[in-house]
């Protein structure tokens, strides 16, 4: 008898981020807390995870968390993962990003720029979004450059860049402060006068 071969099956796993409880829905400087991003940024969690046997059907059941109106929701993302055998939970077959109204933002392998040069933008990470302003777009990578800054009163404002993928860069959640908008300008303005070398670079942002 021939020997079948048996495909490895997928799962789907959704998501579901929502705003740090008790904070008011604008972008904050956290200084001396627990957070560990050092500029502009607004505190979110993993609240939810659900794990699903098609895409449809979780993507259904972001409809129904859509559909209570809830203004405690930054977005969801469905990981779709093999089955049956060990993964690494930072390498999934795909991923894709969708907003707080539940309409799809992006896929891991989306090579279309959303953004251009000095739009203003949010970069997700598992605990907060960091504010930040774009620079350039690689579309043969399918990531942007994002300058992001951090902000002291005391002291002049240190500019760095970071990279994001496009799954990761998304469209600011709130109204971004006048004194951030102008802080990230001039930091665009300095990453575009200065080599990569000379601007800072902090690691580089959820490769999938």
């Amino acid at each position: 008898m021939k020997k079948q071969t048996e495909q490895t099956k997928s799962i789907f796993v959704l998501e579901v981020h929502e705003f740090a409880p008790g904070e008011s829905h604008a972008y904050h400087i956290y200084k001396g807390r627990w957070c560990s991003c050092a500029g502009p940024c607004a505190l979110t969690w993993q609240t939810k995870v659900g794990y699903f046997e098609t895409l449809r059907d979780a993507e259904n059941n972001i409809r129904k968390i859509v559909r209570r109106k809830r203004d405690d929701v930054h977005g969801f993302v469905i990981k779709e993962m093999p089955r049956d055998c060990l993964v690494d939970t930072c390498a999934p077959l795909s991923i894709r990003r969708y907003l707080n109204d539940g309409s799809l933002w992006c896929t891991g392998g989306d090579k279309t720029a959303k953004f251009k040069e000095g739009d203003i933008v949010e970069i997700a990470y598992d605990d907060y979004v960091e504010l930040g302003i774009v620079q350039c777009f690689d579309d043969a990578d399918g990531f942007y450059t994002v300058v992001t800054f951090n902000l002291d009163e005391n002291e002049p404002s240190e500019f760095c860049g970071r990279f994001g993928y496009a799954a990761y860069v998304l469209p600011t959640s709130f109204p971004v402060q006048k004194k951030y908008a102008a802080a990230l300008r001039r930091g665009l303005k300095q990453a575009k006068t200065e080599s990569v070398d000379e601007l800072p670079f902090y690691g580089v942002n959820h490769v999938i």
